[in-house]
Parts: C-alpha cells; sequence; structure tokens
C-alpha cells in the first residue's frame, strides 16, 4: 500500500498529467479549428474562383451573343433608312415596309416607326398602341435633334412604355430605342427610323435557361450604368451606383472591363449581402454596355459550408471522447493510457478519412452537377469521375467510362494520351508532340494547367470544336495525385466567327470589284465627257415632254445659263421668238416621226450674226430625243466668199475677153500715132500732145497686159536658168525707175546658188515689179538692196530679198496687199503683186512682206530649184 506521500505524490503527478492533458487537448482542439477554418476558407475561396471563372465565361458568351444580335437590328434599320425616302416617308407605302422588317426580325424588336424631320409619326408595325405609346412617353423632338448632331444610329435610354396601371404590360416595354436618321440624295434630313430593341426578347434567349437552371441572375447595364432588364423588374430602371458599393467596377461605366469579383451589394430590399459577380463589356454603336452575372455568395458556398460544419461537429464530438477517455485513463491508470491513446489515434484516422469521404463526394457533387463538360483521372490513369456534362457531350455515359482508361474513345479511333494523362505523368514534351498543331499552350489563369483547341468531325454525333483545359491535382505532399480536364464546345463561336470572317473578305471583295469598277465607269464617263464637250458641236437630249434632261457645254455662264441651271426646264424657254413657229414645227414633225435639219440665224453676245443648223434625232429604244446644233457660221462665210469667187471668176473671163480686144485696138492706135508722127513731124505743143497719146497708150497697154495676165495667166515654160542673169536683167529693165529716184542699189548674190527651174521671162516681170514697188516707195537718192542665197530653213529652197527704205507699209493696209485691185497709188490698177503673188505660185514659191524694224519694208520670195517639185 502506497504511503500518503506517496499517494500525494501521485495526485500531484495525476494532477500535473491532467493538467497536461487539459492544455494539450485546447491546444489540439484549437489548432484543430484554426486548421479547418483555413482549409474551409482555402476551399471556399477555390470553390468561388472557379464558379466566377465559369460564370465569367458564360456572361461573356452572352455578352458576344447580344452585342451580334442588337448589331443586327441596328444594320437592318439602318438598311432599312437606306432606301428611297420617298417610300420611307409614304405612310401607305412605309407600313408595308415596316411590317416587312418587323417581321424579319422575328420578335427582336417590340414595333417599328417612321417619324418626320419635326418628329410626327408617319407609320408604324405593329399599329395596336405603338403610336399612343410614342406620343404618350416618348421625347420625340429631342431624339431627333440627338440624331441630327450625330448623324448616325443612336440609341436611347432606358424608356418605359406602355399604360403603367398595367403591370404587365409596363414590364413588356421597358426598351431602348434605336433610332437612324434618313437623308435625301443631297444629305439633306428629312426623318427618323426608330425601332424599339425587345429586352426582354434578349433575356428569355440568353438568360432565362440559365436562371433556371442555375442560382445566378443576369443584368444589361447600359453605358450610364443604369439596369435594362433583370429577373427583378424592381431593379430595372435603376443605376447600379445606387446597389453597389463606390469600389463596384461598373460604377463607373465608361471604365468597364472584363471581370470578376466578390462585393457587397443592396439587391433585396436594401438588404446589404456578399454577391460573386462576373461582368464583362458589349460595344453597341460606339457606347459600352455591360452584361453582369450575380450569383449570392451563400448560395455558392453554402454546401461546403454544411459539410464543414458537420466535420466540425464530429470533431468536437471525437475531441470530447477524447477528453473523456483521457480522463477515464487517467482514472483507470496509466497503464490503459498507452491502449487508450492508440486506441484514440485509430479513431482519428478514421474521423479522418470519413471526412475525406464526405469531402471527395461533396466534391463529386458539385462537378457531376456541374454544366461544364468534366472528367477525372487517377496517376493510373484510369477515370474516376465523367459528369452527366461530359455523357451528354461525348455520348459516352458514366458507366462505360468510370473505372477504365478509354476516356480517349469519344476523341480518337486509336489509343492515345489526352491532355490529363500527359499532365498525371509530367510529360510536356509529349504535350508538344500531340497538341502543338491545336495551340496547346500554359493557362493564364490556373496554375500549372495546359489549355488547348482541336476540331471533331463526329463526337456527340456532331461535327465539333472543343476548347480543352486540363489541371494537375496535388495530394498534401504537393505530389500529382489527379488530374482534371474540362470541355468547352466553342462550336458556335468558331462558326461565328468563320461566318463573319468569310463574309467580311466577301463584302470586301465586292466593295473593291464595286470601287474599281466605279473608278473605271467615272474614268470612261470622264472621258466620254471631255470628247463630248471637245466637240464643236453642242448636244441636247429632250424628253418627248421637251424637257432639257442633258447639254454637253453650257450656252452662257456670264447670264447663268450653264448645264446644271438649264436641265429640268423646257427648251422653248430657250427660243427667241422669232424662230418659235418654225421650232414647233420641226418638233411635232419629230414626233411624228419626220425628222428634218433646220437653220436658225441668231445673235450671239457681242452682238454677231451666228447661223445654226439644228438636227433631230431620237434615242433608241426611249421616247427620247439628242439634239446636235451646229455652228455652221463659218461654212456660210465661206459659201458667200465662194460665191463672190465665182463672180468675181466670170468678171475676170468677161475682163480678159475685153482686155484682149481693147490690146488690138491699142496696137492699132499706137501704130497710127507713130505713123502720123512720122509724116506730119510735129514740133512745139502738137509734138506733146503726140508724146501725151503715145504715153496713155502705153500706160493702156500695160493695164491691160496686167488684166490678162491675172485673169488667164499662161502656163510658165520651165527651162533652166541662172538666177544671177534674171536678177541683173530685172535691174536692167528698172533701170529709169532707179534713175529717177537716183537710188543706190547694194547687191549680195551668193555665188554658190545653183541653176533653177523656172520660167525667165514670169520670174523676171514679177522682179521687174518688185523693184518698181521698191523704188516707188523710196526716197531720193535711197538705198534698195537686193539678196538672194539659199534658204536657212529648207536647203532645196532659194531665198530672193528686195529692201527700201522708204516709208514702210501700213499694219491695216498688210493683209490687203495681194488683193486685186488694191492699192492707195493716185494711178496704176492694184494688180501688180497680184501678179507677183500669181507667178510665184505657179512656181510653188511663196512670197512674203514685211516692215522693217527701222526704216522701209522688205520682200522675201522662196523659190524651189525645181518648179515642177
Amino acid at each position: 500500500m502506497d504511503s500518503p506521500k506517496s499517494d500525494k505524490k501521485k495526485k500531484t503527478l495525476t494532477g500535473s498529467i491532467s493538467v497536461s492533458i487539459v492544455m494539450t487537448t485546447l491546444a489540439v482542439i484549437v489548432m484543430i479549428l484554426l486548421l479547418a477554418l483555413t482549409i474551409n476558407r482555402a476551399r471556399e475561396n477555390d470553390m468561388v474562383e472557379q464558379y466566377s471563372r465559369q460564370q465569367t465565361a458564360m456572361a461573356k458568351g452572352w455578352a458576344a451573343g447580344i452585342e451580334d444580335l442588337i448589331i443586327g437590328v441596328e444594320r437592318n434599320v439602318i438598311l432599312f433608312s437606306k432606301r428611297s425616302p420617298a417610300k420611307i416617308l409614304s405612310p401607305d407605302e412605309a407600313s408595308f415596309l415596316l411590317r416587312d422588317i418587323y417581321d424579319e426580325m422575328a420578335g427582336r424588336i417590340h414595333f417599328i416607326a417612321a417619324l418626320d424631320k419635326k418628329g410626327a409619326i408617319i407609320a408604324g408595325y405593329p399599329s395596336w398602341k405603338y403610336k399612343e405609346t410614342i406620343e404618350k412617353n416618348f421625347p420625340q423632338n429631342n431624339f431627333v435633334k440627338e440624331l441630327t448632331k450625330k448623324k448616325g444610329s443612336y440609341f436611347s435610354k432606358l424608356i418605359f412604355l406602355g399604360d403603367e396601371s398595367d403591370y404587365e404590360q409596363r414590364r413588356r416595354y421597358k426598351t431602348t430605342l434605336i433610332g437612324v436618321p434618313v437623308y435625301e440624295s443631297n444629305n439633306e434630313f428629312v426623318g427618323v427610323i426608330l425601332a424599339a430593341l425587345s429586352l426582354s426578347f434578349i433575356r428569355e434567349r440568353y438568360m432565362t435557361p440559365a436562371e433556371e437552371t442555375m442560382m445566378m441572375d443576369h443584368w444589361i447595364i447600359d453605358d450610364q450604368g443604369v439596369i435594362l432588364t433583370n429577373a427583378n423588374d424592381s431593379l430595372i430602371g435603376k443605376n447600379i451606383s445606387a446597389l453597389a458599393e463606390a469600389e463596384f467596377p461598373l460604377v463607373d461605366a465608361r471604365f468597364v472591363k472584363e471581370g470578376h469579383g466578390i462585393y457587397w451589394m443592396n439587391i433585396n430590399e436594401g438588404i446589404r449581402d456578399k454577391y460573386i459577380v462576373s461582368y464583362t463589356p458589349m460595344y453597341v454603336s460606339g457606347k459600352i454596355w455591360s452584361i453582369v452575372a450575380v450569383t449570392p455568395y451563400k448560395s455558392v458556398v453554402s454546401l461546403l459550408r454544411k459539410t464543414f460544419i458537420s466535420i466540425i461537429f464530429g470533431a468536437a464530438g471525437l475531441i470530447v471522447a477524447v477528453i473523456v477517455a483521457a480522463f477515464s485513463v487517467v482514472v483507470i491508470g496509466r497503464r490503459h493510457l498507452t491502449l487508450e491513446e492508440e486506441m484514440k489515434r485509430l479513431r482519428e484516422r478514421e474521423d479522418w478519412q470519413e471526412k475525406l469521404l464526405r469531402e471527395k463526394k461533396t466534391i463529386d457533387g458539385i462537378i457531376e452537377g456541374s454544366p461544364i463538360p468534366t472528367f477525372v483521372i487517377d496517376r493510373a490513369h484510369k477515370v474516376i469521375l465523367w459528369n452527366k456534362a461530359c455523357a451528354e457531350l461525348t455520348g459516352y455515359a458514366a458507366e462505360q467510362i468510370v473505372g477504365t482508361d478509354q476516356h480517349y474513345l469519344p476523341f480518337y479511333s486509336q489509343k492515345r494520351p489526352v491532355i490529363a494523362d500527359l499532365i498525371v505523368d509530367s510529360d510536356f514534351k509529349g504535350l508538344e508532340n500531340y497538341y502543338a498543331a491545336k495551340r496547346v499552350e500554359k493557362s493564364k489563369t490556373v496554375i500549372g494547367a495546359y489549355e488547348a483547341r482541336d476540331y471533331f468531325s463526329d463526337l456527340g454525333g456532331k461535327s465539333r470544336h472543343l476548347f480543352f483545359l486540363a489541371a494537375p491535382i496535388y495530394d498534401d505532399k504537393g505530389a500529382i495525385i489527379a488530374s482534371i480536364e474540362t470541355l468547352q464546345d466553342v462550336t458556335v463561336e468558331i462558326e461565328m466567327s468563320n461566318s463573319i470572317q468569310e463574309y467580311a473578305e466577301t463584302l470586301q471583295n465586292e466593295l473593291t470589284e464595286n470601287i474599281n469598277l466605279r473608278k473605271e465607269i467615272e474614268s470612261l464617263y470622264n472621258y466620254l465627257q471631255s470628247l463630248i464637250d471637245s466637240l464643236p458641236d453642242r448636244f441636247f437630249e429632250f424628253g418627248a415632254d421637251g424637257i432639257i434632261h442633258y447639254m454637253s457645254r453650257d450656252l452662257n455662264r456670264q447670264r447663268g445659263l450653264t448645264s446644271p441651271q438649264i436641265r429640268g426646264k423646257h427648251f422653248m424657254e430657250f427660243v427667241a421668238p422669232e424662230h418659235t413657229d418654225l421650232v414647233v414645227e420641226k418638233w411635232n414633225k419629230a414626233a411624228q416621226g419626220i425628222y428634218e435639219p433646220f437653220e436658225l440665224e441668231t445673235t450671239d453676245r457681242t452682238g454677231n450674226k451666228r447661223n445654226l443648223l439644228i438636227n433631230i434625232r431620237p434615242v433608241k429604244d426611249t421616247d427620247r430625243y439628242v439634239i446636235v446644233q451646229r455652228d455652221i457660221t463659218e461654212f456660210k462665210n465661206l459659201e458667200r466668199k465662194v460665191y463672190e469667187s465665182q463672180k468675181l471668176a466670170a468678171i475676170g473671163q468677161l475682163s480678159a475677153g475685153i482686155a484682149h480686144e481693147l490690146r488690138n485696138a491699142l496696137s492699132s492706135i499706137k501704130m497710127s500715132l507713130q505713123i502720123l508722127e512720122k509724116r506730119m513731124t510735129p514740133t512745139g505743143n502738137d509734138l506733146k500732145r503726140f508724146e501725151i497719146a503715145r504715153r496713155e497708150v502705153e500706160h493702156l497697154e500695160e493695164l491691160v497686159n496686167n488684166v490678162l495676165i491675172y485673169a488667164k495667166p499662161a502656163e510658165p515654160k520651165i527651162t533652166p536658168c541662172n538666177l544671177k542673169n534674171i536678177i541683173e536683167h530685172s535691174l536692167l529693165l528698172a533701170e529709169k525707175n532707179i534713175l529717177d529716184k537716183q537710188l543706190k542699189v547694194e547687191k549680195n548674190i551668193a555665188p554658190d546658188i545653183p541653176d533653177i527651174h523656172c520660167d525667165e521671162e514670169m520670174l523676171a516681170q514679177a522682179l521687174l515689179n518688185l523693184y518698181r514697188n521698191a523704188a516707188e516707195a523710196s526716197e531720193i537718192e535711197g538705198l534698195m538692196k537686193v539678196s538672194a542665197d539659199l534658204s536657212e530653213n529648207d536647203g532645196r529652197m532659194v531665198r530672193i530679198e528686195i529692201e527700201d527704205e522708204g516709208a514702210g507699209i501700213a499694219e491695216e493696209d498688210l493683209p490687203n496687199l495681194f488683193n486685186p485691185f488694191f492699192t492707195k497709188k493716185n494711178y496704176g490698177t492694184g494688180l501688180g503683186l497680184s501678179q507677183v503673188q500669181k507667178i510665184v505660185e505657179l512656181h510653188h514659191g511663196s512670197i512674203e512682206l514685211q516692215n522693217k524694224k527701222s526704216k522701209g519694208a522688205k520682200v522675201v520670195v522662196l523659190l524651189p530649184f525645181d518648179a515642177k517639185s
């Protein structure tokens, strides 16, 4: 039996042990609670993060679909506004057109209406209450002003339409209006096309299915932060800033970006609560709207928390049992303490195993219920989880796949690793070998995960594009014990992207072809227009009613008679009164198919008379006419000159006949005077009278000879002649004229001039006339120059120049010097230079008279060496 001291010692030892056990137990409880809270917190965060990504991906998909839907509505309204304004603004035609576009958009809009530029309603569809709705609830004029400023499509803020007393109708007509201006061809604003976007259609199509299967709620928020649509009707029209805290990203709607997070919000009747929020931008006609998916935080983590609470209660019961057992061990004795301790450890192990089993079942339940196709494989590449969504996607039930390594069957005909297999084995080279062409890459959001894309022609009975995301699962030591892989069907997105790209390429090709074709047409049109404008004739196009549709050139720009101003007017407005009867007669005949050209004499703006030839012809296969107006004034003048020339030719022939008869008579008179002078030997005044008579007879003979040469020149007798001899001989013939003026003659004849082919007598006569004219024009003791040389411009021509230092030739007389009978002398016939010109032309040469810069005049004669050439 133990002594009291020993008992006391034992009691002290037992007390110390009890205190130690109690303290240790409390420390263990605290550590277990802290560890459990930490693990639960981490699991909550992982679950919330995974759910947030899933929610963000869904919001992004809805945003793309809704954005395409709204852009489609806007494009249809814009295309409708490009139609003829006359049809759009006509109530009858607009009603049919609006009904067609309403039916075509199949519920995407509540109604569509056309307004004039003052905001008054022209037509709309459907007819029930749209007019009353707009007039009661919509400020048309402000909307019209906004459209006029913007010069393009415009989206209104959220508008409540309908009867406020009718809740269902009021909910149905919460909408935003799409407005597109209508312009005439001259860019004049004439009206507006309004379409009421059906927000309820968008919800039913994109959001309601997700809300029915999941716990999340969805909002569409405009660029001002106003909620446009929500399942809770009381939130529609409120600003997001009234519901969210200041740090919420969408409070400033201008800087919205894609993202997710956990935020405190006042959604349900002002109750502040925590929500998992995912948001993504949506671009609508230059504005940034947002798709927001909201899920109560409690709803996501509630199951996990219930599991955690159950585990805590179980752990608490276990701890109580341990404490009881510990005290029992102390009471029973140290002998049983070791055994109880061992039993406690065994029970703890079993409890932890049960806890892990529960957690596994919980996680399996979450994955199984997830809408994202998911499967999990272990280290042995055996499938341990194949959820319902995966079975629906692949067509393989979980019973066929779970427990096997045949998870490749839905995807590949031969056995090969999927991404999850390669991650389990840490085979990163295998990733490159099998998935390099599938754009495999590290995930930017999940550590250690890889993602890729692939196409399957037959997966679950359909061709699909899949997005893979596989991530490793670690144990508590950081070793990979399994791998999870999720599949996402992105077929719709890729096909839509491909369709949009193909459509964009088609539009670009068509646009390029149209631009090139337009450039070619414009180039051809401009070229043809320049050809028509370059023609001397002016072209008109008239309608059957006499209205001018086209004119090639302006009539009188100074008077405002330009082509654009004349177009659209009746041609009789531009016909002079004196020509009215003739023009009306010809126009009526043209209407009967009788096309006769006719002439008009008009007066231009300078007062000159102009002759116009008018031709009317029909334009083939139309009821229009083309009128060609030709200015034939010059032709008329030429015609008159030809007629005058013909008269002069007839007079010339008559003059030649008369001159021939006069020459015979003059020869007889001259001979008779010579005979009488010899017989009578007159002296004094009688001798003077004989000399006067002889001179006048000689003068008349010269006149008659000039007339005969001009009127009926003889053909030249061409022979080789020495030009120098001809010049010297003609100077001797003009010696009397030169001596009378006491002129000094300066000759400069080139020695290397070859012989020329000419009629020597004719050429000498021509030079003699030129010498006489130069002598008559010169002053007493003046200088006359005669030169001859080869032409500098043409080596086949010889150039003869005769210069004097007289008074020169009046400028106004230069054009008339070679005209027959033109003279400024008190005597003479005016045929001398005409005779010279005739002789030079018979030798295929040319003659020109010039005033010298200093004093006098110069005559230049160019003759070919061979007059026959």
